[in-house]
Order: structure tokens, then C-alpha cells, then sequence
């Protein structure tokens, strides 16, 4: 079991701070750095840029600062015991590396610190250690893919939230015009990032979603299809029956027939 000690996010300072630890500290400590900084390891200075990780073992030397403004990081100490995990596993700890998507880690360095210092539950324990594996787990993709220059990781996290989003409205569609203009982008490059974030384009998404929620419908409900394909969001029964079939190879009310005749 991970032990968490205390931790924050979004952690503002002023171009006064400087953070100094000659002799390190004894348990592990990550950092996910959000400004310009400076930071060095055991003496070895070097600048980096916003979008920065880094977790420091025990006892090693350590400082930063960013002297040309405001400081600003999410950080965690940790322990675990030594003959449960090992951090190398998953990166090599006190090796600084990017990580394109600095708010992905918060919430869940928010609520470890959260279910640490104010939960009582039963299940707390049991609760911080899945997270704290699955923060790890997302640590560990940013560091193996340290140096790819992939311009939609930019996005990421907005895109899925809109992938999230459209999953949880079908029966309102979002169109792609819409969704680039919550991005801020254009709808080519927005639908150009989607197709290299997840290997399907937007509409095809859009499409897949529809019927696999039609046919979860078609599976457990007694709705009719007229119900269905508003909930799925056709405009009309008959372009939900077309859709359906071009990528079922069977009408909606075959496919309940089918599957029913399975059980």
C-alpha cells in the first residue's frame, strides 16, 4: 500500500521562492512543474520549460525556483513499502521529462489528498492505492513517450472531454463545427487531431457510438425503435433503420429478433 503524506496542486509562489532541500528528504516526491523553472539534482542545474515531471527518491539533494516570475507546480510526497512496488518499473525516478497535459494529473493529486487528510471510510486505504497507481500509470505513459512531437497531445485532455461528452448526449448531437469552436481551432484541424487522438474521424466516432448504444437499447428495453432512434439522436426513424443496417447488416428489428433468439 502507497502511503501519502501531504501534497497540492496548482501551488502558487512568488519569483522569491526558492525551494531547497541540501540533504533531500526521506520519502519520494513528485512534482509536475507549470512555469519556467529552474531545477537541479544533486547540483546539476538545468532550465526547464512549463510541462516538466519529475519524481525525486529519498535523500536526494535537490532545489528549483523560476527567479524570472511566479512559481507554480502540482506536488506529492509518497512512500510505499520497498517490497511491494518499485517506481522503476514505470520511469526511472530523478529524470526530468515533458508532459503535455499538466491538468491531467491534479484531480488525481487533489484527491489523493483529499481522501488522505479528510476520509475515514473503510475503503480508504484501499482507495488511495488505486490511485495512486492509476496517477503512476499516466506518469509512466508521459515518460516512455518523452520526445514524440505529437501536436494533438496539445489537446488531449479537451478532446477527451469532448469524446466523454458526446457519449453521454446522443440524443443532442454535437457537430464538429461546434465542438472546433470550444477548442478554439479550425473544424479541419480539430477533425485532423481527433482522427490522430483516437484512430477514428469525428463522424465515424460519432456514428459507432450511435449504434452501439442503439443495439445495447435494442438488447435490454422494449422501446420502440421510434424511441430509440430519438434517444440515439436521428432526426427520423428512417435514417436511424439506413444507418443501422449499412453498418449492422440487419434492420434494427432483426438485430432484437437475433438476439433474443440467442438467449
Amino acid at each position: 500500500m502507497f502511503q501519502i503524506l501531504r501534497g497540492g496542486c496548482n501551488t502558487r509562489h512568488p519569483s522569491s521562492f526558492f525551494r531547497t532541500r541540501p540533504n533531500g528528504i526521506n520519502n519520494y516526491m513528485l512534482l509536475v512543474i507549470k512555469t519556467p523553472a529552474i531545477f537541479a539534482l544533486e547540483g546539476h542545474e538545468t532550465k526547464i520549460p512549463p510541462g516538466t515531471a519529475i519524481v525525486i527518491p529519498p535523500h536526494v539533494p535537490y532545489y528549483y525556483h523560476n527567479p524570472n516570475g511566479e512559481y507554480m507546480d502540482d506536488w506529492l510526497h509518497f512512500d510505499f513499502p520497498q517490497d511491494a512496488f518499485s517506481i522503476e518499473e514505470m520511469l526511472t525516478p530523478g529524470i526530468l521529462f515533458p508532459v503535455s497535459d499538466t491538468e491531467l494529473f491534479s484531480p488525481y493529486i487533489r484527491q489523493l489528498v483529499w481522501e488522505n487528510t479528510y476520509v475515514s471510510s473503510p475503503m480508504r486505504e484501499s482507495n488511495l492505492d488505486h490511485l495512486m497507481h492509476i496517477l503512476l500509470n499516466h506518469l509512466s505513459a508521459a515518460f516512455h513517450q518523452k520526445g514524440a512531437e505529437d501536436s494533438y497531445t496539445l489537446y488531449q485532455s479537451t478532446l477527451q472531454g469532448i469524446r466523454i461528452a458526446m457519449q453521454g448526449s446522443l440524443y443532442e448531437p454535437l457537430s464538429a463545427d461546434e465542438a472546433a469552436k470550444q477548442i478554439g481551432i479550425s473544424k479541419s484541424h480539430f477533425q485532423h487531431l481527433y482522427t490522430q487522438q483516437f484512430g477514428i474521424s469525428f463522424q465515424q466516432d460519432y456514428i459507432q457510438m450511435r449504434i452501439n448504444y442503439a443495439k445495447d437499447l435494442l438488447e435490454t428495453s422494449d422501446l420502440s425503435m421510434e424511441q430509440i432512434a430519438e434517444i440515439c439522436g436521428y432526426a427520423s426513424e428512417v435514417h436511424f433503420y439506413r444507418q443501422f443496417k449499412r453498418y449492422v447488416e440487419m434492420t434494427p428489428a432483426r438485430y432484437r429478433r437475433h438476439f433474443h433468439n440467442q438467449m
